[in-house]
């Protein structure tokens, strides 16, 4: 007897891409491949299972002009590959930078902004490796300090762009570039 966990695979399931973005739809119905947009699926399976507490898990596909066209409703998230928007081609691919990179780049930037202030920034270890520690006494509150270190978590522009930019540091002085991955900056003022 197979016994379904739902909740394992809810995560997994889970609707990832919001109403409105453009998708290149590559599912089983052959003749409607092509440029669709997304909203979340609303067919009667869909919405009992909305009302039940399940997260959403299918798609309806919309053209362009956000009319729906045919039978394309309860698409599965594996059959929409989500396309780059003109911006985010332009952009170059960059690697993931480690975030021992990322907290030197930090103490140079705290240096620079507030000159004169001693900064420790220290990265965390096992679990915690995608952490960032930053503590200092005197000299710029946390909501300064705060200004300087949140464009290594995340930039705030356009909807959809919302990884960090990527950065440069020289460090023992070879550079190293990439895109820093930070979980949690967490600031305590002395």
């Amino acid at each position: 007897m197979h016994t379904h966990t739902y909740a394992a695979d809810a995560a997994y399931l889970a609707l990832r891409l919001p109403a409105g973005t453009q998708v290149t739809y590559h599912g089983t119905s052959a003749a409607s491949h092509g440029i669709w947009t997304v909203q979340p699926c609303a067919c009667r399976l869909c919405t009992a299972a909305t009302l039940l507490g399940r997260p959403a898990r299918r798609y309806e596909l919309y053209t362009a002009d956000g009319k729906r066209r045919g039978p394309l409703v309860h698409v599965r998230h594996t059959s929409v590959t989500p396309t780059m928007s003109e911006d985010e081609m332009g952009e170059a691919v960059w690697a993931i930078l480690p975030t021992k990179y990322a907290a030197a780049h930090l103490r140079r930037v705290l240096h620079d902004a507030f000159p004169g202030v001693k900064f420790s920034v220290r990265t965390g270890r096992g679990r915690d490796c995608w952490r960032i520690s930053v503590s200092w006494t005197g000299g710029p509150g946390r909501t300064q300090v705060s200004a300087v270190a949140a464009p290594l978590r995340a930039r705030f522009g356009p909807g959809g762009q919302r990884r960090a930019s990527a950065i440069r540091v020289n460090v023992a002085g070879r550079p190293r570039s990439g895109v820093p991955l930070i979980e949690e900056i967490s600031l305590h003022h002395n």
